[in-house]
């Protein structure tokens, strides 16, 4: 039953990975890439999208917790969860970055030659 418990917690994690991402574009839509020139209102916008991450995250283990009957919190549930993060981070997260970059750079660059 561990194993099985583990496997899930990491699939959790992956998932996580992915609402990470929604939340990345929608930051990068809003506050554009270059966090040296963020404002007040663009560092606001980044803490709200992680304490909302934070709750969507939380949310779905407590969910997975119940749906599957876990019958407490472990060390490994949590070390799960963070592998699959990590695992989804450091690889599809690095493509969907590289795509919003390239996308950001040619809209500001289309926006720069409109002027």
């Amino acid at each position: 039953m561990g194993i099985f418990i583990f496997i899930t917690c990491t699939c959790c994690g992956v998932l996580s990975g992915i609402v990470y991402d929604v939340l990345y574009v929608a930051r990068c839509a809003v506050c554009g890439i270059h966090k040296q020139a963020y404002t007040v209102k663009d560092r606001v916008f980044t803490a709200a999208c992680d304490i909302l991450y934070c709750l969507i995250f939380a949310a779905a283990f407590v969910f997975m917790s119940v749906m599957f009957n876990f019958d407490g919190l472990r060390l490994y549930m949590f070390l799960g969860c963070i592998l699959g993060a990590l695992l989804y981070l450091k690889s599809f997260h690095v493509i969907v970055a590289f795509s919003v970059k390239k996308v950001y750079n040619r809209v500001t660059l289309r926006k720069g030659k409109e002027k």
